[in-house]
């Protein structure tokens, strides 16, 4: 039995498990979905999303440094409110945007466990500029490689494993996967910029959705079976069990490494 309070088996670095499995704990799907409408009245308009900080960094690149355009504008038409689109999304959804206090306490809870999730990344000071001290506010610190593969994760909503998959394809050595340092540590500035690009052009609910609800530990803790056999027998299969016992495999993959496993225990 597990201590109260203890992290369960598979515990993800730089947070608890619930923020990253599931598409309804991300903030950006959340902003898709729910956030929109979230705490507003149901009769209240609704504005776009806000970017993370990354993504704005990344953005305004795009634009060959200039000021990018901003998103704070109300849209031209009218907006639909939080009744109506109640209709289009899953209930425990729905009931956030048409209940004022759930919706409060869901913003909360999100807003705890963001900073709970809050790795500080040691020798990095952003300056005034959004640079990080001492580099002068400009170069490559200034961009998409003063953050670490698990913000800009988190800023595109797009999982942890499928940033450090996408760096892995990219010809980043396994070695050098590290989710809580800047990329610019372990990446060229090319390489920054495919990721910025693959993660601009991702829908990242369709990432998460492509991943099993349940990480290598909870199946080797499920199967009575040893984490680092699993974790062993996924690499003998060339999977990527990129963040350990924590890693979230797509779904047909932990199906092979789940038969694999009960076929080795006959």
């Amino acid at each position: 039995a597990r201590a109260k309070g203890a992290p369960p088996p598979g515990a993800r670095p730089g947070g608890s498990r619930a923020t990253r499995r599931l598409p309804r704990h991300s903030p950006v799907c959340v902003c898709m979905l729910v956030g929109l409408a979230l705490a507003h009245s149901a009769g209240s308009g609704l504005r776009p999303m806000r970017l993370g900080r990354a993504a704005v960094s990344a953005l305004a690149s795009s634009y060959g440094g200039e000021t990018a355009p901003t998103f704070d504008n109300e849209w031209e038409h009218e907006m639909a409110g939080a009744e109506k689109l109640a209709k289009h999304v899953p209930a425990w959804a729905a009931e956030i945007m048409l209940d004022e206090a759930a919706g409060a306490e869901y913003e909360a809870e999100q807003a705890r466990a963001r900073a709970e999730a809050h790795v500080l990344v040691e020798g990095r000071e952003w300056g005034d500029g959004g640079g990080v001290g001492g580099d002068g506010g400009d170069g490559e610190a200034f961009g998409s490689g003063a953050f670490t593969p698990a913000e800009i994760g988190d800023d595109y909503g797009a999982p942890l494993e499928a940033v450090l998959a996408k760096l892995l394809d990219l010809g980043v050595p396994e070695r050098d996967l590290r989710p809580e340092r800047p990329l610019s540590e372990a990446c060229t500035a090319a390489q920054v910029a495919s990721l910025v690009h693959y993660l601009q052009g991702c829908d990242p609910i369709e990432l998460r959705e492509g991943l099993a609800d349940e990480s290598i530990g909870e199946l080797a803790s499920e199967l009575g079976v040893p984490h680092e056999a699993v974790l062993e027998l996924a690499r003998r299969l060339k999977l990527r069990p990129l963040l350990g016992a924590a890693t979230l495999l797509p779904r047909n993959e932990l199906a092979l490494l789940r038969n694999e496993c009960v076929r080795g225990a006959r």
